[in-house]
Order: C-alpha cells, then structure tokens, then sequence
C-alpha cells in the first residue's frame, strides 16, 4: 500500500510541474514582449521576442518563426514556435551565436533575417509582405 501511495504522489508532483509550465497562450501580448534577453557575452544564452506585422503595421497571427543560432565555433541551437492572435511569441532560450531567423505566414511572402545578438532587449519586429 504505501508504494501505491508513493507512486501517486510521484505522478502527481509531476503532472503539478508540468502544469506550472504552461505554454506562452496563457500569457498576455504585454508579458511576452518584455521577456526578450540579450546575451550577456559571447555565446552567451538569450531569448528572442517576436512581433510579426504586415507592411501597414497590423499583426500576422499564426505565424511560424524559426530562430537558428551557429555558436562555438560549430554547434547549432535553434527555437521555433508559432505567433500569437497578435502576431507575438517568447521564443525559449538558446546559445545566441550567428543568427538567423525565418518566418513564414499563409498569404505572405517568407522572411529571412539575420539578427545582432545584442539587439535582444528589445522585441525583434518583422514585417511581411503580401504574396
């Protein structure tokens, strides 16, 4: 009976962590745009915040971002997810060497941009253009 019990409370502390770490839906536009970090050296960790807009300023929902990052010399991070209703993510925190990032949209032409680690305080905006 009490390794039952154990058992329980395992699975149960787990599935609490798991939901401690909800996904960027659950918080506001406002919250994940101040999340951005700069790297603190070189190959240093940071964390790139995304806001996808069409050329007249108005938000791309739903689109998929992918950051890839060459650091050390030869090894490769890279974060990827999809936009917000707002056209925001939190991308998680990778190595930030040489970096490349790329977003696509449905009716969009894809984007490619190279981005300066050190520009990462502040939300990187990227602007696409209609197919």
């Amino acid at each position: 009976m009490r390794k039952l019990f154990l058992a329980a409370l395992i699975i149960a502390a787990a599935f609490s962590v798991g939901l401690a770490q909800g996904p960027n839906e659950t918080k506001s536009t406002e919250e994940l745009l101040k999340m951005g970090r700069a790297p603190q050296g070189t190959d240093g960790i940071g964390r790139a915040v995304i806001e996808v807009e069409d050329m007249n300023g108005n938000p791309v929902p739903f689109a998929l971002v992918n950051l890839s990052s060459i650091w050390g010399g030869d090894q490769f991070c890279e974060s990827y997810g999809q936009t917000n209703k707002d056209g925001v993510i939190a991308l998680l925190p990778i190595h930030m060497g040489k970096l490349k990032l790329k977003v696509k949209a449905k009716g969009y032409r894809t984007e490619e941009v190279v981005i300066d680690p050190s520009t990462l305080g502040a939300p990187v905006v990227v602007k696409m253009e209609k197919k």
